[in-house]
């Protein structure tokens, strides 16, 4: 049994980071695979440097995002899939690098049993020094939400190779800027609650951190934190529900903090749009964010006061 793997990766001007990731495509011990690039709109030689890899070997694939795919990379993976023709699907980034049995050994699982639907494998990031940060999803209970609320599975999508035929009719969300592996794992994983789903213990990819990484200034941009709270309430809400006691604390605590950070930016109208129908707090409790969403405009629009009586003085 040997399926064809379609490997979807989006760019964004990494042409000096994406040759390391294609050179551990291309050093994959199981072979049968078709890497799909897709450019987001790079304004580097990101296209030359694709051109080479397809010219020395022809199951790499170029693309460029379509218009009528929102920019960013949702778009870019909604799109690679659609041109995919894998039986598996295996999302990956341009910057990080897969050991060489990364497909041979979630492959397995599978052959061995038809009847799997999804399987995922450990990680390990590393930090801007090329040092071990950490491992991640080394375990598995065999309760993917649970292991969720515990912090000992992270929904990222070079984790998982995924049954090609599972992915129909979903997508990720092209609105969202920030949080959108949760978002679209997460929707995957509750609307098919009876998955399959098998776990490689093995470190198996690295994540490496930089500054071009997509997590650098999330804090100060508005649009990644509205993005993050939306996905945080999407799934308090889902273990509110369910009765999920554990997951309602731990996602209510995540929608406050995302309001903390907005709060500590100076987005005062994003957090009280999000506070007043928030309805995992007390009155009482409430009543005291707002008062400190008050105190801060106040201090600010009085400082801004200041200057302005100050400059006309001098």
């Amino acid at each position: 049994m040997t399926p064809l793997v379609s490997i979807i990766i989006p760019t964004l001007n990494r042409a000096h980071l994406i040759s390391d990731t294609l050179d551990s495509v291309l050093a994959q011990t199981y072979t049968n695979w078709e890497c799909i690039v897709v450019d987001d709109g790079s304004t580097d030689n990101t296209e030359a440097l694709i051109q080479e890899y397809i010219n020395k070997d022809n199951r790499f694939r170029y693309f460029n995002r379509p218009k009528n795919h929102l920019p960013g990379g949702n778009g870019a993976r909604n799109y690679g899939f659609t041109v995919s023709k894998g039986d598996y699907i295996q999302w990956f980034d341009s910057d990080d690098i897969m050991k060489p049995e990364f497909l041979e050994k979630k492959l397995q699982p599978f052959i061995t049993n038809n009847s799997v639907d999804i399987v995922f494998s450990a990680f390990e990031n590393l930090n801007k020094h090329g040092k071990r940060a950490r491992l991640a999803n080394q375990k598995f209970s065999g309760n993917i939400l649970n292991d969720l609320v515990d912090g000992i599975v992270s929904f990222g999508p070079l984790s998982f190779l995924i049954k090609r035929a599972l992915l129909a009719g979903y997508s990720y969300d092209e609105t969202l800027t920030k949080n959108q592996d949760l978002d679209f794992f997460f929707r995957f994983f509750t609307s098919q609650p009876n998955l399959d789903v098998e776990h490689v213990s093995e470190v198996l990819y690295t994540v490496k951190s930089h500054k071009d990484s997509m997590t650098y200034g999330t804090s100060k941009d508005i649009s990644k934190m509205a993005s993050t709270y939306r996905v945080y309430l999407m799934v308090l809400n889902y273990f509110k529900e369910h009765k999920h006691a554990k997951g309602v604390l731990k996602y209510r605590y995540h929608c406050l903090n995302t309001l903390k950070v907005m709060l500590k930016n100076g987005f005062y109208s994003d957090v009280l749009k999000r506070l007043m129908p928030f309805e995992y707090i007390s009155l009482n409790e409430k009543i005291y964010l707002l008062g400190c969403v008050f105190s801060q405009l106040f201090i600010k629009r009085g400082s801004n006061q200041f200057i302005k009586l100050k400059s006309l003085k001098e």
